[in-house]
């Protein structure tokens, strides 16, 4: 249930976030009205100042807070409570809204704070691109926008001989290698938020609505400019692309992705560095 409902609320935009959090308070207002001064609405009040720490921002939690205070004190002496002086209703307006900023500073601060995390788990270490789970995670929700309607390719990218680079140069040289392999890589494809680097050598590109004939020519591209790469160091890289372009994207990523690692064993045998995309009609070989 609490897996749904957070759900439901990050596919939101952040505008419908704050009307129903608003919405919220306003309605809580009008039931502590009518339940009288006897019962007490604290708990729920705390939600639309979570609503909006969590699924907005602290600054709206701050604020939500602060509205759900007034709201509360507004209710109260509407209700016809009575104390003993006059300030001890302002005295309490203080304290009720000292609690909800708290309560909405630590859920906006623990919000951040998990998503850092997320994003460290998300993320390889040395490049900074999205890891093998993320990258599978981003390329599905790609191919389930395109609901099969729209053309697809999935790249693999190899890079052999970083091993003679890391002996020959040390391994700091062979990590800003790949570091730089990496920037190359989204520097040259039109999505960069969709390059990930899968594990040790292996980066991976989808090309979201590019078919076979497009794909050669970004791959190409891209691999010409890799090449280019091999200047930089004193053992030469070879760099093998293997790729699968859908005309309908019909295939999930865990097929593609089997499909382009199969093809890349085969290619690795070949002392030469290429390029081939396989299509429906068959593959496409590119030197």
């Amino acid at each position: 249930m609490h897996s749904k409902l957070t759900k439901f609320f990050e596919r939101r935009s952040k505008l419908a976030v704050v009307f129903v959090a608003i919405a919220f308070s306003i309605f809580l207002g009008v039931l502590d009205f009518a339940t009288g001064i006897e019962m007490h609405l604290l708990l729920l009040y705390l939600v639309p100042i979570f609503l909006g720490s969590w699924f907005v921002s602290r600054e709206v939690g701050m604020s939500m807070a602060i509205f759900g205070s007034l709201i509360w004190f507004i209710t109260d002496s509407l209700s016809g409570r009575v104390y003993s002086s006059p300030w001890i209703g302002y005295w309490n307006l203080l304290m009720r809204t000292g609690v909800f900023v708290i309560f909405a500073f630590t859920q906006a601060s623990l919000k951040s704070k998990l998503d850092d995390l997320s994003n460290l788990a998300s993320r390889d270490f040395l490049t900074g691109l999205p890891n093998g789970r993320a990258f599978y995670e981003l390329a599905a929700k790609e191919m389930s926008r395109a609901s099969g309607l729209e053309p697809m390719t999935l790249a693999c990218i190899d890079v052999s001989g970083v091993q003679l680079v890391n002996e020959r140069l040390g391994y700091p040289a062979g990590d800003q290698m790949m570091c730089s392999i990496a920037h190359t890589i989204r520097e040259n494809v039109a999505r960069p938020d969709l390059v990930g680097r899968l594990a040790g050598t292996t980066f991976a590109v989808l090309l979201p609505k590019i078919a076979s004939s497009g794909a050669n020519l970004v791959l190409e591209q891209l691999h010409n400019v890799l090449k280019d790469e091999r200047r930089k160091y004193s053992h030469p890289l070879n760099f093998y692309i293997s790729a699968v372009a859908c005309t309908k994207a019909p295939r999930t990523v865990a097929e593609l992705m089997q499909q382009a690692d199969s093809q890349m064993t085969r290619m690795k045998n070949a002392k030469k560095d290429f390029i081939q995309i396989v299509t429906s009609e068959g593959p496409s070989l590119l030197n």
